[in-house]
């Protein structure tokens, strides 16, 4: 279970970009990010959105109503860090 604050690192960004405006800003697979805050879709999804990635809030169509948010990115395409990788990023630091 994903929560705020939480080092995760990225482990898949397959089709990312397929959906949006073109000009989001995405993670990179294997970069470490932090959870901003977690939030569900109007589908029932999970998603997360990142310190490190904030992108602006744009206008998308959510069933037949027109909504502005940031576009999270799916909980999937994340794990959380293990305590050996957590310890190696702040020696890194």
């Amino acid at each position: 279970m994903l929560r705020k604050g939480q080092k995760v690192a990225c482990i898949s960004t397959a089709e990312l970009g397929m959906l949006g405006y073109g000009d989001e800003r995405y993670p990179t697979q294997g970069e470490t990010y932090t959870i901003r805050d977690i939030v569900v879709d109007h589908f029932g999804a999970e998603g997360v959105l990142l310190d490190e990635i904030r992108n602006d809030r744009l206008p998308y169509r959510v069933g037949d109503k027109i909504v502005d948010f940031e576009k999270p990115f799916a909980s999937w395409r994340f794990r959380p860090l293990v305590e050996s990788e957590q310890t190696k990023e702040m020696e890194a630091v």
